[in-house]
């Protein structure tokens, strides 16, 4: 039996995730054949989100061609359609992340001819089952983590078996879906070391701080303790807690960890690693001290992201010393009662402070993350946040905008209010300026993006100016081009 694994991603946007790893190994392990289409290197938009970022002065300029990476010149779908024919395979498995639903429609659609039946799994089809069923060329929405799943349908395909009844899955028939149990959350240290081998080689050069490296992502951990209303990872706790399937969050063991690393280091003799977990220190001190232990055999650079209430001088230290080369922190917002009442993250501004504090003494570059534009938000409580910016230690300074994703508080909170439609998906967070409020405007809100860092660095003196800049006609744009490179020379060099 064949399975192709089809990965819409963003353009350019590396390193390869884990789950199609992961997939890929237990799938090779059960004997089936695979193959995989990634839409990472195709031209699918105008900019690509870290170059978007470049421009607005959130991350440092690199150049992929220094590592000979470029895009395709071929056509996507001609691509996708020609690897059906010469594949021939007997399930197509897509992945679907809710900023990747357009996309993924546009390569259903243009497949849609094709008799193979199309199982779609991921974040977005977990909180939106019923609008990927709605497309007509998916059969199966995987509800939750797919590892058993899959495997579980792809045996009984191969063995001749029925199909219904399986867990996480919802199966369309005769125009109706029926629902499943959800199984029990994987055992992260039983799961095999991913294999990255059905990817092409260029996937794992991924730019960091104006630099592009050979690297790996390593999974710790998976879901988060915290309940942060503009993230998933609550509702997911959520589900496998209604359903007795167990916590979702959970660590993988250092030493599987270890001979993960090892493995990795051994097969792709990495330049860099890359922690893609949520909150990367919520580690107990113990735990914290066998990681630092561990990783000091490979002291290869890594970046992780964390939150300030994990952090302390101390384990700064320790992190700089066996290898972390950057880190980024979420505060999201500065106005501490906002980021309480609407957020749910309790952190004071003093512990942002004072982690961006330690960070720096460790001498540890770190990107500070912070969102604009959330439901109930003005331009007063934006600057909030670009005032709390300018008391901290940080290399770079990131503004992405609300994104009102399915399975999150926030989405069911503008969904009620009517500022989005329910069927409304996130596109791009570097790109699509998110909510339309009286209060914000849509045009407000991304003048703001683009002039953030700005705002939350040069001497307020500048600020008449920056607003000038804030506007799309050109006298804002010249203004924005000369405020850039006052920024580029006292910050970037």
């Amino acid at each position: 039996m064949k399975i192709l694994l089809v990965y819409p991603n963003e353009m350019m946007l590396n390193p390869p995730p884990v789950s199609i790893g992961i997939f890929t190994a237990i799938l090779k392990r059960a004997g089936f054949e695979l193959e995989l289409f990634d839409t990472t290197y195709y031209p699918t938009f105008s900019q690509t989100s870290d170059k978007a970022k470049e421009t607005n002065l959130q991350v440092r300029h690199f150049d992929f061609a220094e590592r000979n990476v470029s895009l395709k010149q071929t056509d996507l779908f001609e691509d996708l359609r020609n690897t059906i024919e010469t594949f021939a395979p007997d399930l197509i498995s897509i992945s679907i992340l809710e900023p990747t639903f357009d996309q993924a429609v546009r390569l259903l659609d243009a497949i849609a001819d094709y008799d193979i039946p199309v199982i779609a799994g991921g974040v977005f089809p977990t909180f939106a089952p019923e609008q990927v069923l709605s497309h007509p060329a998916v059969d199966i929405v995987c509800i939750g983590e797919g590892e058993g799943a899959l495997l579980e349908l792809c045996e009984r395909m191969r063995d001749g078996r029925d199909i219904s009844g399986i867990d996480n899955l919802r199966i369309k028939a005769e125009g109706e879906t029926t629902a499943t149990a959800i199984r029990p959350v994987v055992q992260l240290d039983e799961l095999p070391i991913p294999d990255y081998s059905l990817f092409e080689p260029e996937r794992l050069f991924r730019p960091m701080a104006g630099k592009v490296y050979r690297t790996v992502p390593v999974e710790t951990n998976r879901g988060c303790p915290f309940q942060c209303t503009y993230c998933n990872s609550p509702s997911q706790t959520k589900l496998y807690r209604d359903h007795n399937a167990g916590n979702f969050f959970r660590k993988k063991s250092l030493p599987v960890i270890r001979d993960e690393l090892r493995e990795l280091s051994r097969l792709y003799e990495p330049e860099y690693v890359y922690f893609p977990s949520d909150t990367f220190l919520s580690m107990t001190e113990a735990e914290f001290d066998e990681f630092i232990e561990i990783y000091s055999e490979f002291r290869l650079p890594f970046w992780m992201q964390t939150r300030p209430e994990t952090v302390t001088l101390e384990r700064m230290a320790a992190l700089k010393e066996v290898g972390c080369h950057r880190m980024s922190m979420g505060i999201e917002h500065g106005n501490a009662e906002f980021r309480k009442k609407v957020l749910h993250k309790n952190t004071t501004n003093e512990i942002i402070i004072e982690a961006c504090d330690a960070i720096a003494q460790a001498k540890i570059p770190l990107s500070v993350n912070n969102i604009i534009g959330f439901p109930g938000e003005t331009r007063e409580l934006v600057f909030d946040t670009i005032r709390l910016n300018r008391q901290l230690t940080f290399d770079t300074t990131n503004a992405y905008v609300f994104a009102p994703f399915h399975g999150t508080v926030l989405y069911d909170l503008c969904v009620k209010e009517g500022l989005i439609a329910p069927s409304r998906t996130v596109h791009n967070l570097t790109m699509d300026t998110g909510l339309d409020m009286p209060q914000l405007p849509r045009r407000e809100i991304d003048g703001l993006r683009k002039t953030f860092a700005l705002y939350a660095r040069l001497p307020e003196e500048y600020w008449p100016g920056i607003q000038i800049a804030e506007g799309r006609d050109e006298e804002a744009q010249k203004a924005f081009e000369e405020l850039r490179e006052i920024y580029i020379a006292a910050y970037f060099t």
